[in-house]
Parts: structure tokens; sequence; C-alpha cells
């Protein structure tokens, strides 16, 4: 029998026919694409065919171990990238590819370049005209009644960009909830049902709009300003939100452009633009054009706002400053000498209020009147009412009348200003009769009278509160008799005292008056006042105060 290496030719030709096996079945997978195969194997198949015909050809077997270890060689970095690839990157990476493929194809399209070129167009167009009503805005804070100028500016330039019949410009009121007209010009047919009593006659038709205000509800301007959208009405026939007036050709309704001012997501007024019914209706472009000078208005009328908002609180500043000033001069510089008796007081100011007054008139022997006022409103409207009244009070104080009279007399002066200023007040007057420890008390408003008997230890309040001073002229005041004894307090203070709060929004209250006083009873009344001032500020911290502080209290010695 023969040898077994006279047989080794034969898995040499096994192997190579084998390699040209797998090599025709990897080229028809990569030819038909049924599955990814790598250019590795093929270099590896045709090396361990080419080698496997070699050796049985020459017989030296090395050059097979040699092949075998090629392969192995030429193998193994692949397998070593295909071991620790990550395939959820590859394919990212590949999304990322396709995506940016799809996305070069898109911008080479004529349909995006197209639209692109419109984007760049209306751009242009907004920047322009934003460039030209901002460096117009300037030119209108220096003037009066600045917004509507700038608001009568804007209606004539897009009222001629858009070739209107006529625009109107609304304004919302947050406070109210309603749109006010604020600019109007041309012709605008009204595009809301008039008042049934309304004469249909063209002058009295647009004063009725040009002095309207409309809800944002049932009506066609303030259903579009709350939806906060742009909108064409071609033809108002057909379209329900317009209201057709009547078969007078001036109230005959054409198209209509809404466009809205925002700020952001806050709606901040409504343009309305018209063409009347024989004319062209708007379109498209007329539309898109209105849009965007709508847009640009929302931008320029930012600094505006701010301008003025910031005017009015320099205007408020000022005269705060001028008010606090002049307030302290009608306080008492000094108290009078009152036989048995001590008074204490103190007014904390805030800045810009100027609402507190308190006095001390000595009008006759058997009268001291003490008063105390807290002034509805701030800066210089505050202080011509509390000069009002005490103008009034120092010349009343002196007759024989009551406290209650004094008031009546007073609010009756007060109610006879028909001036817009705000022209309430609250006030005590207590009358006193030093030679018979006697008080007479009248309030009205808010300013409480606490008295605190000596004999019995108790502290209580003895007024309420009622109708304020300026309301109504035929308001009825009560008197309320006491008769005091030594140790006996009356205590009067502001509201702005007993609503102060601390730094965790808690109001200082009358328990925390009632408090200071009782722990201090034996004190004088400029002591006790001092306490109570101690004790607030002690209590409110750092906290921001908004009205002004003040007590005034008469201690019987």
């Amino acid at each position: 029998m023969g040898s077994i290496d006279n047989y080794i030719g034969v898995p040499l030709l096994v192997s190579a026919g084998l390699g040209v096996l797998l090599f025709l079945f990897l080229l028809i997978m990569k030819l038909r694409n049924t599955a990814k195969v790598s250019f590795t194997f093929f270099i590896v198949t045709g090396i361990l065919v080419a080698c496997s015909l070699f050796t049985f050809f020459d017989l030296h077997f090395i050059y097979f171990v040699f092949a075998v270890i090629l392969a192995e060689f030429i193998t193994l970095p692949y397998l070593i990238i295909k071991a620790f690839d990550n395939p959820e990157k590859r394919e990212k990476k590949k999304a990322e590819k396709r995506i940016a493929e799809q996305n070069a194809a898109i911008e080479n399209s004529d349909v995006v370049k197209r639209v692109i070129a419109e984007l760049e167009t209306k751009n242009q167009k907004l920047l322009e005209v934003n460039k030209t009503l901002v460096s117009h805005v300037s030119t209108f804070f220096s003037r009066d009644n600045s917004m509507e100028n700038f608001l009568d500016y804007c209606n004539k330039m897009i009222t001629e960009k858009v070739n209107a019949d006529g625009c109107v410009i609304l304004i919302g009121d947050d406070y109210d909830n309603t749109l006010a007209v604020k600019s109007l010009m041309g012709s605008f047919p009204p595009p809301y049902k008039l008042p049934d009593d309304l004469p249909h006659k063209p002058l009295r038709v647009e004063t009725n709009l040009r002095f309207a205000q409309f809800p944002l509800t049932e009506n066609i301007f303030g259903n579009i300003f709350s939806e906060g959208e742009a909108v064409l009405i071609a033809d108002s026939i057909k379209d329900p939100r317009v209201y057709q007036n009547g078969p007078e050709e001036f109230l005959k309704c054409g198209s209509y452009i809404f466009a809205p001012i925002k700020q952001q997501d806050k709606m901040l007024g409504l343009i309305g633009l018209a063409r009347v019914a024989n004319n062209e209706k708007f379109n498209k472009d007329e539309f898109e054009t209105a849009v965007i000078i709508a847009d640009a208005i929302s931008t320029a009328i930012t600094p505006l706002y701010s301008f003025l908002a910031y005017a009015e609180h320099a205007e408020l500043s000022k005269d705060g400053i001028i008010a606090s000033k002049y307030q302290k001069d009608l306080l008492p510089a000094k108290l009078p000498v009152i036989p048995n008796v001590s008074i204490g007081c103190f007014s904390n100011a805030m800045e810009g209020v100027c609402g507190d007054y308190y006095d001390v008139i000595a009008s006759r022997k058997d009268r001291i009147s003490f008063i105390m006022t807290d002034v509805a409103g701030k800066g210089m409207n505050s202080l011509v009412v509390m000069i009002m009244i005490r103008a009034i009070l120092r010349l009343t104080v002196n007759t024989e009348q009551t406290a209650a009279t004094i008031l009546s007399w007073a609010n009756r002066g007060i109610c006879i200003d028909s001036s817009k200023i705000d022209h309430f007040a609250s006030v005590a007057l207590i009358n006193f009769d030093s030679t018979k420890n006697k008080a007479q008390i009248s309030t009205c408003g808010n300013n409480p009278v606490f008295h605190f008997v000596a004999a019995s230890g108790e502290l209580k309040q003895i007024t309420s509160p009622s109708e304020p001073m300026g309301v109504e002229k035929n308001s009825v005041y009560s008197d309320i008799d006491l008769d005091l004894s030594t140790g006996d307090i009356l205590v009067t203070c502001t509201d702005g005292l007993l609503e102060s709060l601390n730094e965790n929004g808690v109001q200082y209250g009358t328990e925390n008056l009632k408090k200071v006083i009782l722990k201090n009873k034996g004190a004088n009344a400029k002591d006790i006042s001092s306490r109570v001032k101690d004790d607030l500020k002690k209590y409110c911290g750092a906290a921001q105060q908004y009205d002004d502080q003040s007590i005034l209290l008469i201690k019987i010695q």
C-alpha cells in the first residue's frame, strides 16, 4: 500500500474547486445585491484557489501554508473592525448622508429656488419697511399725542402701499377688554352693525366709527383680533362676518384686509383696510403687502410704547417729588401745647404717593381739632385735593358746627370740583374740648379712630368704614361724643399703616397696632407713637411699601 502523501493532491484539488465555487457565489451575491459582500472575501478566496493549484503542480506545501497565513492576516483587520463596529452609529451616518443628498437635490430644484427667491424678496420688503418706520418713529418721541400721530402716519403709509380706499387702526385695551379706534382715514364702509338710532348720514356714520369701542366678541373687529391672524375678505357679500348696513351707496361693503398688530404672541391692535363696493377687490399680493407692513408697524411700535411708558414714569416721578415736598410743608412744623394733653404723631411718606395729611388746629379755647386725611391718587393730583381739604377744614373748624357738619361742608366743597382727577379722601376729625375733657368725632372713608379707656384697660375701635369724601355731595356723616378721663387715649391712622406688608406679604393690621398701644399705655403720646413707628419698621423689614403710613395719638394726662 502506498503512503498517504501520495494522495495529497486530492485535497488540494478539492480546496481549489471549493474556492472557485465560493468565488462564484460571492460574485453572484455581489451582482444581485442579495447581501453585502466585502472585497476582502474575494481576495482571500482568490489567494487560496491560486495557492492550492500552485502547490498541486509544484508539490511544495510550504506555499499553501503561507497562503493560509496570508489569508488570515488579510481577514483579521476586517473581522476586528466588524467586531467593534456600532451599527446604530453607522446607520445614523448613512441617514445623515442621505438627508444631505436629498437636501442638496431639493436646494438645486427650480421650485425651491423660486420659493427662496420669493422669501428673500418678502424679507427684503419687510426690512425696507422696518427701516423706514424705525427711522420715522423717533420723530414722534418729542411730540404731544405721540401714539396718535404715529398711528396716523402708519395709516397713511399702509393705505398708499395697498392702494386702499380707507383704513382704520384699532388698539386693544387690556383693562376694559375692548378695541378702540385710534386712527381713521378715507372711506371705510362699516362692516359691523350700526346702532339702530344712528341716522344713515356719511358724517354721522364716520363719527360713530371714529369714536367707537368694540368688545372682543360678536363683531368682526373683536373676533379677528381675538383669533390673532390676518384675514383677506375679497367678497364681503359672501362672508357672514361682514354686516351689510343698508342700501345707501356709501354703506355698501366691498373687500377688506385685516392685519394684526402684535408683539410675539400678544395682540396689541388691528389694522383694517377697505375698498368700496364698486372698486377692484383686494388680491393676494396686496394682502401679503399689508401683512408685511403690519408686521413692521408691530416692530416699530415697541420702542414708542417703551418711550411713552418711560415718559409717563418720569412725569409721575417728577410730580411725586414736587408733591412730596409740598406735602411736608403742609404738615404742622410744631404741635401746639395743650394743658393736660400729650400729642404724638408721625408720617412716613412713600415716594411719589403724597396721600396722607394730618393737622392740629387750636381754633378756640374750647376746641382743638385733630385731623387725619388720606387722599386717593398720587402725586400732584392728590396734593391738589389735599390743599383743598386743608383749606376748607381750617376755615370751618372755627365755627360752632359739629364735626359731622364740618365734614359735610368739606364734602360739598370737594364734590363741586368737576375736574377729571380723582378727588376722594378718607378723613377723621376729632374736635376736643380741653375745658371739659370731651371729644366729638366724625369720620368718612377708612380712617379708623380707636379709644383706649384707662379705667377698664380696653382698647376698641369706635368708628366704622363709610363712604369717602368726594363721592356724593349729599353724603351724611354722624357724630360720636365721648367723655374722656385721665389716661384715656384717642388714636387715628390711615389705612396705609394698617395695610403695611412684611416680607411674607402679611399686613401689619389692627391687632399689632393695639398690642403696641396697650403695652405702652403708661407712656405719653409722643413716646407711644415712636414705639409704633419702631414696631412698624421692624415688622415690615425690607419689604417695599406703596402707601403713606401716618398716625395721630392724643392722650389725656
